[in-house]
């Protein structure tokens, strides 16, 4: 089996995947459950793996997902880190790039973890996102400095507002403006 390099991406087609996966996240119940076949589409489309592989990292994504998103104030970080573990153990393994999949996991829950309760912790949204990313593509996370800032800031807004078109657009902009700075700061 072939691996993959992580850092070959369409950022443009990954921030429309990334903006409907919010858009899910950020929805009713209903829609949550979008949010399963929206993590298999973008894992597909941005990591090229297997079918099999693909339908593990998703599945791997909603469960964790799942048990954070559902017990605000009671989060299950047992089995969302459980779950991240296992989806960043499988991306190192297919990619021709491993990465310490653990800390990256920990880096994961901790942006959500922020993103939920950012009074609770001196680092920010930001600065965890690309510590994350830095992990996963073995970069300083000075290079991809835009990456997690605007994605912080897609993430704020759509947290903060309704889900209207205008903000949904607004999110969308942030989003590319984030993949593009991390392809960019990959391709340095």
């Amino acid at each position: 089996m072939s691996k993959t390099n992580l850092k070959a991406f369409d950022y443009e087609k990954v921030a429309k995947l990334d903006t409907a996966m919010w858009q899910s996240y950020r929805s009713s119940d209903s829609k949550f459950l979008l949010l399963f076949p929206q993590a298999f589409i973008l894992i597909k489309y941005q990591l090229r793996f297997s079918w099999l592989a693909t339908f593990k990292l998703a599945y791997y994504a909603g469960r964790a997902a799942f048990a954070y998103r559902l017990r605000k104030s009671n989060e299950n970080y047992t089995l969302a880190e459980k779950n991240l573990v296992k989806l960043f153990q499988t991306v190192s393994i297919n990619c021709m790039t491993p990465f310490d999949f653990k800390k990256a996991a920990k880096l994961e829950l901790e942006w959500w973890d922020i993103e939920r309760y950012p009074e609770q912790h001196t680092k920010t949204l930001s600065q965890t996102m690309n510590e994350n990313m830095a992990t996963v593509y073995g970069v300083s996370p000075s290079t991809i400095e835009g990456y997690g800032l605007n994605r912080a800031r897609a993430i704020r807004l759509l947290e903060r507002r309704e889900l209207t078109k205008t903000n949904v657009k607004m999110a969308s902009s942030l989003l590319t403006e984030a993949w593009q700075a991390l392809h960019k700061g990959l391709s340095n």
